[in-house]
């Protein structure tokens, strides 16, 4: 079965909140109440950039639990407001914005209000529909590992998964043609499919250029929009040369005069583990005739402690049975994710005999029809 979960560069997997009155006269730019937090509580309003976080003020609650930040925001970009680095909303905020913000320090992510910034608000409502999604695939994998032999019930399965990330991607688009060039959209269309929503992320940097040409999130994704090209159909895949979990190194170019599938997929991503199996069917049935599988791991995130036991046990469970397990446990800062210009996963790439590329992203029923078509 296929999900799927995008990255979102590095903000847009967490839920935001925010509220502003718009008051241009105040001296205090951003305020609020946060409830269930003892007195004296700090707040930190942090700027996030791509290659650092800065801490642009700081607050303390009152015994109401009131906060206020009296810094200007004189920039377009990606905020967030912390209480810790467990407990925080992300934000959205453009020049000039003057947001009020209320919540529940108990569960700030679930439990917030938000005026004044109408970019945060939309936010809002993408993250909203990523997590129903996201819920509902979770609920659907319990299902079917209970249910593995259910033939029928996995079919089930997978037409509700279909059909949820169906009405998540329509959310998304809406939110992009209702404002191209936001850093909302950009945080958006990097949870589409680059392949099948190509076009769309064209959209997105070719509007956001014109808007925030000097915006380090813009020149990042409009770099990677052009970088694409570079996977297209028919071209080589760029060289891999990374360890397995013993330690021995594997390239991409020692698996040459076979056809490979390049997975890239991680312990952690639900989609991926749901994918899974599909892979292992599908390397079963070809393996004598040509096939194999290099697998790489993204695990080596931020919230794991112990990322390559994680690897190692998720290789076992999900009975991966090739042997070409590899990655640098670097999560998002491998350097296969500049590479290859990774935006999600599970992403894949199917490549032919000599390493040129013969599709990306088949999974499931166009993977195996793809194999059907050159093994039969």
């Amino acid at each position: 079965m296929e999900f799927r979960i995008k990255r979102v560069l590095t903000i847009t997997v967490v839920t935001l909140f925010l509220f502003s009155c718009g008051e241009e006269s105040r001296d205090t730019f951003i305020l609020g109440t946060i409830t269930n937090l003892d007195q004296g509580t700090l707040i930190f309003l942090d700027h996030l950039n791509p290659s650092q976080i800065i801490t642009k003020d700081t607050a303390i609650l009152d015994i109401n639990g009131r906060f206020n930040f009296d810094s200007r925001i004189n920039e377009s970009g990606y905020y967030r407001l912390k209480i810790n680095n467990q407990t925080f909303i992300n934000l959205v905020l453009e020049k000039n914005d003057s947001p009020i913000i209320n919540g529940n320090g108990k569960n700030l992510i679930e439990n917030y209000t938000i005026e004044g910034s109408e970019e945060s608000k939309r936010l809002k409502e993408f993250q909203a529909a990523y997590s129903k999604n996201d819920f509902f695939l979770d609920s659907l994998q319990k299902v079917y590992q209970a249910n593995l032999n259910d033939q029928k019930l996995v079919v089930q399965l997978q037409e509700s998964k279909d059909a949820s990330i169906s009405r998540m991607n329509n959310t998304f688009i809406r939110l992009i043609n209702e404002k191209s060039g936001s850093l909302v959209s950009l945080a958006v269309v990097q949870q589409l499919d680059s392949v099948k929503y190509a076009d769309f992320y064209e959209q997105v940097a070719k509007a956001l250029t014109k808007k925030l040409s000097d915006n380090p999130w813009v020149i990042s994704f409009h770099n990677k929009v052009k970088s694409m090209d570079n996977l297209s159909i028919g071209k080589p895949a760029p060289e891999i040369t990374l360890n397995d979990p013993e330690g021995n190194s594997i390239s991409l170019s020692s698996l040459r005069g076979k056809v490979v599938l390049i997975d890239f997929w991680a312990s952690w991503c639900r989609p991926c583990r749901m994918e899974n199996p599909n892979v292992v069917k599908v390397y079963n049935r070809y393996k004598n005739k040509g096939f194999d599988v290099l697998s790489i791991s993204l695990d080596g995130v931020q919230q794991q402690q112990t990322p390559k036991q994680d690897w190692i046990n998720a290789i076992s469970s999900d009975g991966l049975i090739w042997k070409n397990h590899v990655s640098d446990l670097q999560g998002w800062n491998s350097s296969m994710v500049a590479l290859y210009g990774l935006q999600s996963i599970p992403f894949t790439l199917l490549i032919d005999k000599e390493g040129n590329i013969l599709g990306k992203n088949l999974r499931d029923k166009e993977l195996e029809h793809k194999l059907a078509s050159i093994f039969n």
